[in-house]
């Protein structure tokens, strides 16, 4: 019953994997069509602010993107979970929401939760750096071979 988990739990994961992959090449190219189509519409090939927030947002979520895949692969190869790479992933993902988000258009009580939010995030990998447990395990014999590794 194990080893079909196991087996599941792969297949999943390659799902993931050229799921993901397709997600990012289509990103790419919708990056690549965003500056294709601001330069083109912006006098002397200078584009607007707005329009450089939307592709800083863009080129992000690529960032993100990227990572998440590497952290499926990793936990794919090794069956452990990179508790500092999760956490970085977040930070991306917020400072994207960040660039992106209008200040003008929230309200003081948004801002404070974003900021919340950053302290948080910030608090948690000065931690996880900081007590070198960076690699999460959801397997017996796998915490095992990390408690060694890091000996």
């Amino acid at each position: 019953m194990k080893k079909a988990g196991r087996i599941i739990q792969k297949v999943i994961i390659y799902s993931l994997i050229a799921l993901m992959t397709i997600v990012l090449i289509l990103a790419t190219i919708e990056l690549g069509y965003y500056i294709f189509k601001f330069v083109l519409e912006s006098n002397y090939a200078v584009i607007d602010l707005n329009q450089l927030m939307e592709l800083f947002g863009v080129f992000m979520l690529v960032l993100i993107g990227i990572e998440l895949l590497d952290t499926i692969k990793v936990y794919l190869k090794e069956n452990v979970m990179h508790v500092e790479v999760v956490v970085l992933v977040a930070i991306i993902a917020v400072a994207r929401k960040i660039v992106v988000i209008k200040i003008e258009d929230i309200d003081g009580v948004k801002v404070i939760g974003l900021a919340c939010i950053v302290l948080a995030l910030a608090a948690a990998y000065y931690f996880i750096k900081k007590s070198g447990m960076m690699i999460c395990s959801s397997d017996d014999h796998e915490k095992d071979k990390v408690a060694e590794q890091e000996k």
